[in-house]
């Protein structure tokens, strides 16, 4: 595999604080920048390694305490909002407060006695309305999820005054009993853009059932809109798992995690895709863009062509974490066109 774009050193630690009572851990990031802003969302997932014996005696005692102790990651996993503060416009901030104190939705309670969570939030801002997708599932059944569930999408809706979040309220868009995975929101040439994947990748390095778009005039169509496109994905031997939107020079691309066909070891790695223009085409770039292990990952460009990426970390190390478990949002940047010349190797 050809060496990452950015390397280890050139990322700096973000300083991203969960909400009061959770573990410190953070995934799923997304990045939107707004009046020279950058607002992220995030989810915790801590997720603490430990000993066969250690790990059946926290199982035994949160089913004997109905799961109100020892909670796993899951439990957790809920959407924030956060905002970026730095002291210069051109700076790219690497400290977030979050936009309220609490998650923008709790733990989803539990559906025939078993666990619920939430997962993959996506931010997007149109022109000061914030929306952010939240993923739920609810487990119908003790087989894995893709045999048994129900995949709730949550579009939360809020204003931004004066770099303060309103909320505004929450409506259920989609509900499949499938966990489709990594919904993401923008706008692009003036049609709202939902996606989303068909994906077991990162549990059985195999499974890629496909890549979803819908193109609507007006983003309540959301709702009631229930054609699809499946997009032609050219992914060489990396199969899709999570992914995130951005725009630049009227083109669309992603931040996609892929893993590598039949890999055990089912490492996520952090790769750029470009569409075609019609958005019936995906080119994932062989090159990735950091050789951490990682999860989802966002990025934008600035009007000056700067490419800022933050991404995810998984069970890293890094000087200065306060991390249980090696989770991290970590942030690189370098002009865009020499980011595309590296991955067109």
């Amino acid at each position: 595999m050809d060496k990452p774009v950015f390397r280890k050193e050139d990322y700096t630690l973000c300083d991203v604080p969960v909400p009061k009572g959770y573990p410190q851990s953070q995934t799923h990031s997304g990045i939107a920048i707004y009046n020279g802003k950058y607002y992220l969302t995030a989810s915790p997932y801590p997720e603490i390694k430990c000993g066969r014996w250690k790990a059946y005696l926290r199982i035994a005692i949160q089913k004997l305490s109905m799961g109100n102790f020892c909670r796993n990651g899951e439990y957790y996993e809920n959407p924030c909002l956060y905002v970026g503060v730095s002291s210069k416009t051109e700076e790219v901030p690497v400290r977030f407060r979050p936009l309220q104190p609490f998650p923008l939705m709790n733990t989803p309670k539990p559906l025939n006695g078993l666990p619920a969570y939430n997962s993959d939030p996506d931010i997007f801002i149109d022109n000061g309305e914030v929306f952010v997708l939240n993923r739920s599932i609810f487990r119908t059944s003790k087989q894995p999820e893709y045999l048994g569930c129900v995949t709730n999408i949550t579009l939360i809706k809020g204003v931004l005054n004066d770099e303060q979040y309103v909320y505004k309220g929450k409506d259920i868009i989609k509900e499949w009993g499938k966990p489709y995975a990594s919904p993401c929101l923008t706008k692009y040439r003036e049609k709202y853009i939902f996606t989303y994947l068909d994906t077991n990748s990162a549990i059985d390095s195999e499974t890629f059932n496909g890549l979803y778009v819908q193109q609507l005039n007006h983003i309540e169509e959301l709702k009631s809109n229930t054609l699809y496109s499946k997009v032609k994905v050219k992914c060489d031997d990396f199969l899709p798992w999570h992914m995130s939107l951005f725009q630049h020079g009227d083109i669309l691309y992603t931040i996609i995690a892929c893993v590598k066909k039949k890999d055990k070891t089912r490492k996520v790695w952090q790769m750029l895709g470009k569409f075609k223009e019609d958005l019936s085409e995906l080119k994932i770039f062989p090159v990735p863009l950091t050789d951490y292990n990682s999860y989802r990952g966002t990025a934008c460009v600035r009007g000056d062509g700067m490419f800022i990426l933050y991404s995810t970390t998984v069970f890293e190390n890094i000087v200065g974490s306060s991390s249980v478990d090696g989770r991290n949002i970590i942030v690189a940047q370098m002009p865009f066109e020499k980011v595309l010349k590296a991955v067109n190797k």
